[in-house]
């Protein structure tokens, strides 16, 4: 059964990297992208479907990570599955780094770009 993937990010070369590097890991992926939180929030609404794990940007226009995290929280949290939350960011500010150290839903916070073997290494355990 594929790993299924939410990636919430406005950066649409993110979206496409990260994407062929999942086409190269040669694992069974399943993504979903979505260019900011709200639009997230909506399909989980509209289609009750949670993901195995979401990458996350913080800085984004509508609805950004933060208020992303609190939507999901509220909506999910009686239904919600284990969902491993990992923030990736280009902001290398502390301030963010500790919110989301802080933030019981988020994994880990990483900063951009990611590279295929880290990729990998987050994709282990599903496969």
């Amino acid at each position: 059964m594929a790993v299924k993937l939410f990636v919430i990010d406005d950066d649409i070369v993110h979206q496409f990297t990260t994407s062929k590097m999942l086409e190269l890991s040669n694992l069974d992926v399943e993504v979903d992208s979505f260019l900011n939180g709200k639009e997230a929030i909506e399909h989980i609404s509209t289609n009750g479907e949670l993901p195995n794990l979401i990458f996350l940007d913080i800085n984004m226009p509508i609805m950004n990570g933060w208020e992303f995290l609190e939507q999901f929280e509220k909506k999910t949290s009686e239904e919600r599955k284990p969902i491993q939350i990992f923030i990736l960011s280009s902001s290398i500010d502390e301030r963010d780094i500790l919110k989301a150290k802080q933030n019981n839903l988020v994994s880990d916070y990483l900063v951009k770009p990611i590279n295929i073997e880290l990729i990998k290494t987050i994709l282990q355990p599903y496969n």
